[in-house]
């Protein structure tokens, strides 16, 4: 069993989401990839912030009529924006809960993938993760500096205002992705690397193994280069990453687009069976994990 936690799926995709590059993925783009690559489900998480600014919305309705056409090989998340259209001041966890309810009603699993440029502690964002925590719907966000023209939710190096979140809402679960969050593994990151694919030893000292040992709540999310570069670049502490965290790591692959080429199940598989993971970690990542933090009951 395989299950990709992390991708982006379209109906009818028209949309260049930059200059010289291609549409995201259309249903058909996508199975073929799953059909190569051996996945068994995959995970559609709809873009609905205005950041990044040429993704096309997603609407409930097309990822589940996906769904409802390819009964059992994909399981939706929903999306809010934090900025409901309301004032902070006026802003309530029920003014989320009202809508969250009825998306997890119809079948959602979790919300993401979460891109709105607004900072970890904003108190709009907070009381939509406390709708998100009493309904038991995960999280899966990307995360950016503020100085940084991306999307993503706002922290600076150190991660300090997520760890404030994680503290907040201790029930919730949330999957972290980007390069801002996973170049946090080395304790030498600086602003020059925290946005791109910083390579050589990881340093001791990573913000992010504290986290991940301190808040049970906190998930990696594997998907994309960031991830993978994550692991990959000093090879000896990604065997050891992934053994310690063999419980809180799920496979993704986010593929934006056909022209992406995501190595992550072919260099698991490869290095699973050279015996540097066990067999037990390779089954977590590629699908128990998720399975269990989802509650998809799959045997």
């Amino acid at each position: 069993m395989i299950i990709d936690a992390h991708a982006h799926v379209l109906l009818w995709p028209k949309m260049l989401p930059a200059p010289n590059t291609t549409t995201f993925m259309s249903v058909e783009q996508q199975l073929a990839i799953m059909e190569a690559k051996g996945i068994d489900k995959t995970i559609i998480l709809p873009i609905v912030s205005p950041e990044p600014l040429h993704i096309e919305p997603q609407s409930i309705g097309e990822v589940l009529e996906i769904c409802e056409r390819y009964p059992g090989r994909f399981i939706p998340f929903c999306n809010l924006d934090p900025r409901l259209g309301k004032r902070p001041e006026n802003t309530t966890a029920a003014d989320f809960e009202f809508v969250l309810k009825q998306f997890k009603d119809l079948g959602c699993k979790g919300i993401g993938e979460m891109t709105a440029r607004v900072y970890w502690d904003d108190p709009q964002l907070w009381c939509l993760f406390e709708a998100a925590e009493k309904l038991d719907l995960p999280i899966t966000f990307h995360t950016t500096t503020p100085d940084c023209d991306s999307y993503g939710i706002l922290d600076e190096i150190g991660l300090h205002r997520l760890e404030k979140t994680l503290a907040r809402f201790k029930k919730l679960k949330f999957f972290g992705h980007s390069q801002d969050f996973w170049n946090e593994m080395s304790g030498d990151v600086q602003a020059k690397d925290k946005n791109g694919y910083p390579k050589g030893k990881v340093q001791p000292g990573g913000r992010l193994p504290e986290l991940l040992r301190k808040y049970p709540n906190l998930y990696g999310d594997l998907s994309a280069g960031s991830g993978l570069n994550a692991l990959q670049r000093d090879p000896e502490h990604g065997y050891k990453f992934i053994d310690e965290f063999q419980d809180r790591l799920v496979l993704g692959l986010d593929y934006c687009s056909v022209k992406n080429d995501m190595q992550h199940i072919e260099w698991l598989t490869e290095i699973k069976e050279q015996g540097q993971i066990s067999e037990q970690a390779y089954e977590k990542i590629m699908w128990r994990n998720i399975n269990r933090l989802i509650d998809l009951g799959l045997e």
